[in-house]
């Protein structure tokens, strides 16, 4: 499959850095040669800008790596960069913010979600998700069908022919926040059961007398299979609040969330345990 060129970008910047620090090369020399300043490769080693091949080459050489296979390899992500068309049409509703995580979401191999109020995007129906859309001071009448659109899109990445492996915490407040009334949640739990059967899918709940607690915020983990068999996948954190979000892929960052992660599913009760919760609590909806 592809990967959507947010995530090649994203790719290429992580090699680049790579390639440049095991050489023992300044960033003011790299900048020289390339005929910017340094703001512009800083730019370019965090994924938020793009090379041409024959700049990538040209670096590639300077930094003196060997393997041909490795220089090929980057040059064509340089090469297949080009973002155009990709947030046309219903798409282009989505945030600015937005949009990079939903090609991180879409080229991952594994997916780590904890919610903490809501049932998360990937897991919602559409009337859960329509009344949740309408919610949000940010939307409105005259764009929710592209919003809904657009989500709906997103699920895919657990439904297509080889779908990501999805596990999910959501603390029991999911299940009895109250979205859009007793019709729309009952079918909203019952659909969370249904997923939960999958074999991609492991789907905890977090109980209120949880002994061991929760996190008070959710968050998102995502691998993302290298481009290379050689290479190693990229791992990163994903948060958001009202008006911006975070992309976290430093190594001690991502070991804290992993451990928090690791705490969450501990403390939260296994799957079976967990579906029967879920149909027990969409029964007071029935």
């Amino acid at each position: 499959m592809p990967m959507t060129p947010t995530v090649r970008l994203k790719f290429l910047s992580i090699y680049m850095r790579e390639a440049r620090l095991q050489a023992g090369v300044d960033m003011k020399d790299a900048a020289k040669l390339l005929g910017r300043d340094t703001t512009r490769v800083t730019k370019m080693e965090k994924g938020r800008e793009g090379l041409t091949p024959g700049d990538a080459k040209m670096l590639l050489d300077h930094y003196d790596v060997h393997s041909e296979e490795q220089k090929a390899a980057i040059v064509e992500l340089a090469r297949t960069r080009s973002q155009r068309g990709r947030w046309s049409g219903h798409r282009a509703i989505v945030p600015m913010e937005q949009r990079a995580y939903y090609d991180f979401e879409w080229d991952s191999n594994l997916i780590q979600h904890y919610g903490a109020e809501m049932v998360p995007g990937l897991l919602q129906t559409e009337a859960y998700m329509r009344v949740s859309i309408a919610n949000n001071f940010r939307a409105n009448a005259m764009n929710i069908d592209d919003i809904v659109t657009s989500r709906l899109e997103r699920q895919e990445v657990m439904f297509r022919q080889k779908p990501a492996t999805a596990h999910f915490v959501l603390s029991e407040s999911c299940l009895r926040r109250v979205i859009g009334g007793n019709a729309v949640m009952h079918e909203q739990l019952e659909h969370l059961a249904a997923i939960a059967r999958k074999p991609n899918v492991q789907l905890q709940i977090l109980p209120f007398d949880s002994p061991g607690g929760a996190s008070t915020f959710g968050f998102t983990m995502l691998r993302i299979p290298a481009p290379t068999t050689s290479a190693q996948p990229l791992e990163m954190v994903y948060v958001e609040n009202l008006h911006d979000a975070d992309y976290l892929d430093g190594v001690a960052e991502v070991a804290d969330y992993a451990s928090l992660w690791s705490r969450l599913t501990a403390n939260a009760t296994g799957m079976d345990k967990s579906r029967r919760l879920i149909l027990e609590i969409a029964q007071n909806y029935a």
